[in-house]
């Protein structure tokens, strides 16, 4: 495999499974993709018990300060998200799931299964544990990747010593 293929790859990916449509998830949901992310992740953290911040919620979606923040504000608007001050440390803001965001949220898992199923079954099913397996690699790449990057000073922070 080569850099160009691997990035044709992708690209070919993220395009035909509609990763770029801001208006609509890929199992055609009429919410913006971030949005969708937020509330599942949100889901997920409530089916085990947990209740995350918005620092949590900006760590698990890879997302600055600033976008969090506007995602955040986005779902309050829409009434799917609730935020509180945590009575521990007034810095921290707890989120939680409306009944709409709930209803959403159940939707949205409904309707990603019912995709990703279409897609399991287009895959012989030969070749089903090997894209698995593929996807595992690539993620793990990617996290490595992304982990080296985070660890390496920035340019800006850098000093004059050698």
């Amino acid at each position: 495999m080569t850099t160009r293929e691997l990035r044709s790859e992708v690209r070919a990916f993220v395009r035909g499974f509609g990763l770029l449509d801001e208006e609509r998830t890929p199992c055609g949901v009429q919410v913006a993709p971030r949005e969708a992310h937020a509330l599942t992740v949100l889901a997920d953290a409530e089916r085990a018990g947990e209740q995350l911040s918005q620092s949590d919620l900006r760590r698990a979606l890879g997302i600055d300060k600033s976008n969090v923040t506007r995602l955040i504000q986005r779902l309050r608007e829409d009434g799917r998200v609730e935020q509180d001050v945590s009575e521990e440390d007034g810095r921290v803001r707890r989120l939680r799931l409306t009944s709409a965001g709930r209803r959403m949220a159940g939707r949205l898992e409904g309707q990603s299964l019912v995709r990703f199923q279409s897609i399991v079954d287009a895959i012989p099913c030969e070749e089903r544990a090997a894209v698995v397996r593929a996807l595992h690699v690539l993620n793990g790449a990617l996290s490595r990747v992304t982990r080296a990057t985070e660890e390496q000073p920035h340019a800006s922070d850098a000093s004059d010593s050698p």
